[in-house]
């Protein structure tokens, strides 16, 4: 029996360090936001101003430059082929075609005050406007869309619709706030509190994961009950200061801003509980996270 017992306990502990994270892509600069359309990754260098294209099924292919001279781009959006741009920077939102990116950016709207996270439903693109303290909407099939207040927020950095609850991370305040977009007379409720920078935001099944850049570590509550609780989903000696966040095809994938890298997750190795992954000894360790400031700009 103490031999079976022993078994079990050491299967048990090989399955939960088996946790596959690794590295995507390394050697960039700053990377940020990501979004996929197909078989393309589009990822933000914030501190390079541009958005580059990866191949997912290539990945040893270099990047290719989609857009130039963005300013400090954050939040990346698709829609009818247009690849929309929030230029925290520049406070305005911008769009590049990405059947012809020759023909370069175009501005959609300007003097938003320090946009970030992006998100489309329809024709409506949803705003954070962290310099607003509020989440904005724009119809982008106008000619000069006008920003309507979707809800305030304590400067709002992402944003993630699941179903019709908008999560909100309020970064500075180290939580996640709920809005329910059924009840426009509605307040956002905090669902989640005591985050260490939580920035970057994506949901799978029932989950809602949630980068926390101060803790270096990913996070996760479940969308499916009123008062969730917070639990590690994912703790690595990879991470150094977490920001984007991004889901595709059953892989998790992380953009680190002080790593200057992307790592990935393959979702079915999460357990229910944490899960944790340690660098092998052959690598060189990144830097310890930075104290509880975010960058200059974010």
């Amino acid at each position: 029996i103490y031999l079976l017992v022993s078994f079990f306990l050491l299967l048990g502990s090989n399955v939960y360090s088996q946790t596959s994270i690794s590295v995507f892509q390394d050697n960039l600069t700053t990377p940020n936001p990501m979004i996929t359309d197909g078989n393309d990754m589009y990822v933000g260098y914030y501190y390079s101003d541009k958005v580059v294209k990866f191949d997912l099924t290539s990945p040893n292919t270099p990047p290719v430059d989609i857009a130039t001279g963005e300013n400090r781009p954050y939040g990346l959006a698709i829609k009818d082929n247009k690849l929309y741009i929030s230029e925290f920077g520049g406070n305005k939102i911008s769009k590049v075609d990405l059947s012809n990116t020759g023909i370069g950016p175009e501005t959609v709207i300007s003097n938003v005050d320090s946009p970030i996270g992006l998100e489309f439903i329809g024709n409506e693109l949803y705003i954070a406007l962290e310099g607003e303290n509020r989440v904005i909407k724009i119809d982008v099939t106008q000619a000069s869309p006008l920003p309507t207040t979707v809800t305030n927020a304590s400067s709002p950095f992402e944003i993630e619709f699941v179903g019709n609850q908008l999560y909100i991370s309020e970064r500075f305040e180290g939580r996640i706030v709920r809005f329910d977009m059924n009840n426009s007379s509605a307040t956002s409720e905090v669902v989640a509190q005591g985050l260490s920078y939580p920035s970057g935001l994506a949901s799978h099944g029932k989950q809602l994961y949630i980068t926390e850049a101060g803790a270096s570590k990913i996070s996760k509550i479940s969308t499916s009950v009123t008062n969730p609780t917070v639990s590690d989903a994912v703790t690595s000696s990879l991470l150094s200061y977490p920001s984007g966040l991004l889901m595709h095809n059953n892989m998790m994938y992380i953009t680190d801003f002080f790593a200057n890298a992307i790592y990935k997750v393959d979702l079915a190795t999460l357990p229910a509980s944490a899960s944790h992954a340690t660098r092998p000894h052959t690598l060189t360790a990144h830097p310890p996270p930075p104290p509880p400031t975010p960058p200059p700009s974010p």
